[in-house]
């Protein structure tokens, strides 16, 4: 009889990212508009750094993303509030 394998959870933190443009109205003043925002799991800043980079230049069929967008923002989720009742 085969030996029930139990397979560790591992968690994996989610990360929001923003693709930003800087862009001047017509007056000079400058704002951020946002190119692109989407949520991306990875075991590091780093790898969700480079995975939102490789996903926004397949959204966008570009090999750089700086063509779309002058930064990226990486930012965790808020964390849930605490449930009511105990």
């Amino acid at each position: 009889m085969a030996k029930p394998t139990h397979r560790k959870r591992v968690f994996m933190p989610s990360f929001n990212v923003r693709f930003i443009k800087t862009v001047c109205d017509d007056t000079g003043h400058h704002h951020r508009a946002c190119q692109a925002a989407f949520k991306v799991d990875a075991a590091s800043l780093s790898a969700a750094a480079q995975q939102a980079e490789t996903d926004f230049c397949k959204q966008r069929g570009v090999r750089d993303w700086t063509i779309f967008a002058d930064a990226m923002e990486l930012r965790t989720p808020p964390a849930l509030p605490p449930a009511w009742g105990g």
